[in-house]
């Protein structure tokens, strides 16, 4: 077989191979979808509990094995606003502020924040 000819049939099947995947077939996104929302609105806000006293700020962001948000790790600090511990919230506890962009409340008291267990990092 020729050089040309081989190189035609492999340029056909990789083509006929790519045109089969589904992540070619859709249109890249060029902004957000309804639903969802950017890490950034999270990371590094202020965290306030239920009653409304500043717990500290959001850490990071712990991802499941699908890749979605599972636990949000706030920074709890001290009375004089040192680093105390990390504790781990489920994501569905804390919510970004709708009128304050530096802001998240979560869905607990100042004292069952505190006493939750601290977060520990294994990397």
């Amino acid at each position: 077989m020729k050089l040309s000819s081989l190189l035609a049939a492999t340029s056909l099947s990789l083509f006929l191979g790519m045109a089969s995947l589904p992540a070619l077939a859709q249109a890249p996104q060029t902004g957000l979808e309804a639903g969802q929302s950017r890490a950034k609105m999270l990371l590094d806000r202020d965290a306030y509990s239920s009653d409304d006293v500043e717990i500290g700020e959001v850490e990071d962001l712990i991802l499941n094995a699908q890749n979605q948000v599972v636990l949000v790790i706030i920074e709890v600090e001290s009375r004089l606003g040192f680093t105390d511990k990390y504790v781990a919230v489920p994501v569905a506890q804390v919510t970004p502020s709708a009128n304050n962009r530096d802001r998240v409340t979560v869905a607990m008291t100042r004292d069952q924040l505190r006493n939750l267990p601290g977060f520990k990092y294994q990397d």
